[in-house]
């Protein structure tokens, strides 16, 4: 799929704005951004459900071959057998009924007893398994999920995972993903595309600082000088800051707020400087718990004036 010149404006406010962006449809890509970033309009518009202001949406295939699975999904007001049988019914796959939604409701953690019930018997969170077993029993070459974790537990969750990694590699269907569950996601995609202010980042803005004369001022007179002197506000890389446990030249001293673990090869370190939390991405194993001090170095390369 390639994107060109994609806008769009919702009562004089530009919500999207991107200039070219290739997406591989066959694989499981991760859609990140703080809200208000157009993960949701970017969805919306890739699946033909809202019409962007201006701009291309190249698709490989077509609208037809393409569900999405909106934040608060809603059901057809009728049994959650009805649903499914309008679904599949629609898209030609009756004659497969009992195997697609035994499945389907597997992967959901759910069981064929949730058949009977009504729409309006379910919980929120059995309305989005609902609807998720609905998109994926269709099994089309891409679906879109917007926010699919909000209203599950984690064993859910990971139920959501099993079923999209299966569905990619045995069904290539491919998947696009806006998730606020940051962990979730990152185990799981192939790929991420990250947006600020509806445009593409070049990596996720999690540290983000004003500036003053060439300087991030992080309180408690702890100032670091940056490459950049007439701008008023930067990103930083957390993939290029370096991490050491000792003291070193030109390295700036905070303390251990956090680890966790991104994906198998990642951490997330968070590290209290001044009166602010850096994050940091790192492959080293660090031999520290929290309040310990750590020290780091941030990269030139690592600043992308915002």
């Amino acid at each position: 799929m390639k994107i060109s010149n994609l806008t769009k404006i919702y009562n004089s406010h530009l919500i999207l704005d991107i200039e070219n962006l290739n997406i591989d449809t066959t694989k499981i890509i991760g859609l990140t951004g703080s809200n208000g970033s157009g993960k949701s309009t970017l969805l919306r518009i890739i699946s033909g459900i809202e019409k962007s202001t201006s701009g291309i949406v190249d698709l490989n295939i077509s609208t037809k071959d393409i569900s999405i699975l909106l934040p608060e999904p809603m059901l057809l007001k009728r049994s959650v057998r009805k649903n499914f049988e309008f679904v599949l019914k629609n898209n030609g796959l009756m004659g497969e009924f009992e195997k697609r939604v035994k499945k389907s409701l597997n992967y959901s953690g759910l069981n064929e007893s949730f058949l009977d019930k009504k729409y309006y018997e379910l919980s929120s969170g059995q309305t989005v398994r609902v609807a998720f077993a609905l998109i994926i029993a269709i099994k089309n070459r891409l679906i879109l999920l917007d926010e699919p974790t909000n209203s599950v537990d984690l064993q859910t969750a990971r139920l959501f995972s099993k079923a999209i990694k299966e569905l990619n590699l045995k069904h290539n269907c491919g998947f696009i993903i806006a998730s606020h569950d940051e962990k979730w996601l990152s185990i799981l995609a192939d790929e991420n595309i990250f947006l600020y202010n509806g445009k593409v980042a070049k990596f996720e803005y999690k540290n983000v600082f004003e500036t003053k004369n060439g300087k991030i001022n992080f309180g408690k007179n702890l100032n670091y000088k940056i490459p950049f002197k007439e701008t008023e506000k930067v990103a930083i890389d957390p993939s290029k800051i370096t991490l050491e446990k000792i003291p070193s030249q030109d390295f700036y001293k905070g303390l251990l707020h956090s680890i966790s673990l991104i994906n198998k090869n990642t951490l997330l370190v968070k590290i209290k400087f001044g009166d602010y939390l850096l994050k940091c991405h790192s492959s080293k194993k660090l031999d520290l718990k929290t309040g310990d001090e750590i020290y780091f170095k941030i990269k030139d390369d690592a600043f992308e004036v915002i």
